[in-house]
């Protein structure tokens, strides 16, 4: 397999984000870039082409593109796409090379000391699949959409890395039983954040006790299984704000939120507007 490997430190410098579609019957545009992209297939597939090499990109799978080759679609899309992508760049060493094995032996070039830091080459496949869709595009909409105020914008750079050492994992790793246990919390909770979830509902349905899914999602995702939940609902109801007139109760209730003060008070805290004023500025940019 094709491997990028990039010394660390330092680590990458993140430069923008961002989300789109790719309608039935169009394709990628062609183009050469100075920095690194990695373009992440939500749904359907993206059939790419770097250099001279063809890549088909389905969901659940990314590739990384190189600074300096051309790339763009060969082929129209035979269905609406959805991708994530980031550009960033390496100031630090890097390479692409062929590689039949990876092993986490090989990431740790030199321990610390009391005044210098340890050092490491990640090694992440070109291209690939994910096992754990779910927390690969949480991520991603983290990294999307972080917020615009300056403090969101400083974290930018480590959520970029927290999705390298993620597809670093991935490429390594075998689940442990708190990423399972994880991915069941998440994939129930996705399924059923419209209604009126209760954390015990989804404990009995994945046969685990309230805390341990707690510690699991803590530990894996850094968040807990109602914080998760109340993401999955933000996030629906600033698309309903977006594509529908609805009323702000009606989006709140459609979403699972029982309580309209609740949910706005909630929107503003992460958005920083209120539901309405949102719905303006997207409609506005949008115009």
């Amino acid at each position: 397999m094709k491997v990028l490997s990039m010394a660390i430190p330092p680590l990458p410098v993140f430069i923008k984000a961002g989300k789109g579609v790719f309608r039935k019957g169009r394709k990628h545009f062609r183009r050469t870039y100075t920095v690194f992209d990695c373009i992440y297939v939500q749904s359907g597939t993206l059939y790419m082409r770097e250099a001279d090499i063809e890549y088909e990109v389905k969901a659940g799978e990314y590739i990384l593109l190189i600074p300096g080759f051309e790339h763009g679609g060969y082929r129209n899309c035979t269905e609406d796409t959805s991708i994530y992508w980031f550009h960033f760049v390496l100031e630090g060493l890097f390479n692409c090379q062929e590689t039949e094995h990876l092993s986490w032996s090989d990431l740790l070039n030199r321990e610390e000391t009391f005044t210098e830091p340890a050092k490491f080459t990640l090694q992440i496949p070109r291209c690939g699949s994910v096992q754990n869709k779910e927390m690969a595009e949480r991520l991603l909409e983290d990294l999307v959409n972080g917020g615009d105020s300056v403090e969101s914008k400083l974290q930018q750079p480590v959520r970029l890395y927290q999705f390298l050492l993620f597809l670093q994992k991935e490429a390594l790793g075998i689940p442990s039983a708190a990423e399972k246990v994880s991915e069941q919390a998440v994939a129930y909770l996705r399924m059923h954040y419209h209604e009126d979830v209760k954390m015990t509902d989804m404990a009995r349905h994945i046969l685990y006790n309230v805390d341990y899914i707690t510690r699991c999602m803590q530990k894996q995702m850094g968040i807990s299984p109602l914080q998760y939940l109340n993401e999955i609902r933000l996030s629906e109801a600033k698309k309903r704000l977006v594509v529908t007139n609805d009323k702000i109760k009606v989006i709140a209730k459609d979403v699972g939120f029982m309580d309209e003060g609740y949910f706005s008070r909630l929107f503003r805290k992460k958005e920083g507007v209120s539901p309405l004023t949102y719905r303006r500025m997207v409609r506005r940019e949008g115009m």
